[in-house]
């Protein structure tokens, strides 16, 4: 009975997935230059943005809190309705303080979903095939993020269209994803109360990992594609082009990442990531002053290409999280509180890293990003060997 509800309620939790990946999409692809374009922004003051919108992520374990009786898919719904009110708010802003704002509204609906839809993934899934139901889930984000990425590579490059249409659109999308989270019947732990709180010292080595990755993340989340339009002159249309080719690529490589770690376990795929980011921060820090000039935006495409379908590979600390958990009613408040660690840090991240980039240069970004890459790889290495 559990597998049939499972198979009957996949399809659509993952159809809202997709609408809110084109929304999302739309949105995420345009908004470094959105703040360049019509803010002017300097490097320190994007920085202080992102540390803004990012705090509903450091706050994400006491926002769930009150809301503990409340079954996921209601949440779910209401989530994905303030991201749309989010997005429709900064398309009526009049200023950069009322755009922080509402960038902020959407922010603390977006940092909700993330924590539910792995919820959900968790619930809609068996234990040994749930790296292959995340991998297709971010293989259909991927999918949606190509339609978005193209609106605006289109709509923006080809079609004259500006910021405030497609905002409409990816809107409007969010407010569709929503509704269809209402024909989602709920079961297994999505149907129970949950525990308001959860920290335990025996999931220290997970919160260990969120820190990890909130510092990766968010360096290469903002000034990934900050290096490339600021010091090499790329464009909306060009970034949104470049966020299709990673979309493109990331639908097809992410399943099989999924898979990996259902055959090889959280361990050795961990590890693996580590050892590629420090390959990727060498490229990002080297590539200007090192290599044929032909060379040089080829190869920051290409990491940014491979970094990006390698930010899936953190579902492997949920999978890794379901293993240990001392039950189900832990799970949900157990991700979010490894997303609040994760965003405590990464509140600081960009603020450190745009001072860092004002003083010394954006390579050094990027090489304390390698030192970061070093520690990921031996946090990793604690986690348990997959049994035969």
């Amino acid at each position: 009975m559990q597998k049939n509800w499972q198979k009957n309620q996949t399809p659509v939790f993952l159809f809202s997935i997709f609408l809110n990946a084109i929304a999302t999409g739309i949105f995420v692809t345009s908004l470094n230059n959105f703040l360049a374009d019509v803010y002017n922004l300097s490097a320190n003051q994007r920085g202080v943005i992102e540390t803004i919108r990012e705090t509903p992520g450091m706050l994400l374990f006491l926002i769930l809190a009150p809301l503990s009786a409340i079954k996921e898919g209601g949440i779910l719904i209401f989530s994905l309705l303030l991201s749309a009110v989010g997005i429709a708010g900064i398309n009526l802003s009049s200023g950069v303080i009322q755009a922080t704002a509402w960038l902020f509204i959407w922010s603390t609906g977006i940092h909700l979903v993330m924590t539910l839809r792995e919820s959900f993934c968790l619930a809609l899934s068996e234990p040994h095939t749930r790296g292959r139901l995340f991998g297709l889930m971010t293989s259909l984000r991927s999918l949606g993020s190509i339609i978005g990425a193209a609106c605006i590579w289109v709509g923006m490059g080809h079609l004259g269209f500006g910021y405030k249409g497609l905002y409409w659109a990816a809107g409007a999308l969010a407010a569709l994803s929503a509704s269809s989270v209402a024909f989602i019947k709920e079961g297994a732990h999505l149907n129970k109360p949950r525990k308001a709180f959860v920290i335990k010292r025996k999931y220290s080595l997970f919160y260990t990992l969120a820190v990890l990755f909130g510092v990766r993340k968010q360096i290469f989340l903002v000034f990934g594609p900050w290096v490339l339009i600021r010091i090499f002159n790329q464009d909306a249309s060009a970034m949104a082009r470049l966020m299709v080719i990673s979309s493109a690529v990331g639908f097809f490589i992410k399943p099989y990442l999924g898979r990996l770690i259902d055959r090889y376990g959280e361990r050795t795929v961990l590890m693996g990531d580590s050892m590629a980011l420090i390959l990727i921060c060498a490229c990002y820090g080297l590539a200007e002053t090192h290599f044929p000039k032909a060379l040089v935006l080829p190869s920051l495409f290409a990491s940014f290409i491979l970094d990006d379908s390698l930010f899936s590979l953190r579902l492997a600390h949920v999978t890794y999280l379901s293993k240990i958990a001392d039950s189900t009613d832990e799970l949900t408040t157990s991700i979010s509180t490894s997303y609040s660690i994760e965003h405590l840090v990464s509140m600081a991240a960009p603020v450190l890293a745009g001072m860092i980039w004002v003083r010394f240069g954006y390579e050094w970004v990027f090489f304390v990003s390698a030192f970061v890459a070093i520690l990921m790889f031996a946090a990793s290495a604690n986690l348990p060997r997959k049994k035969s």
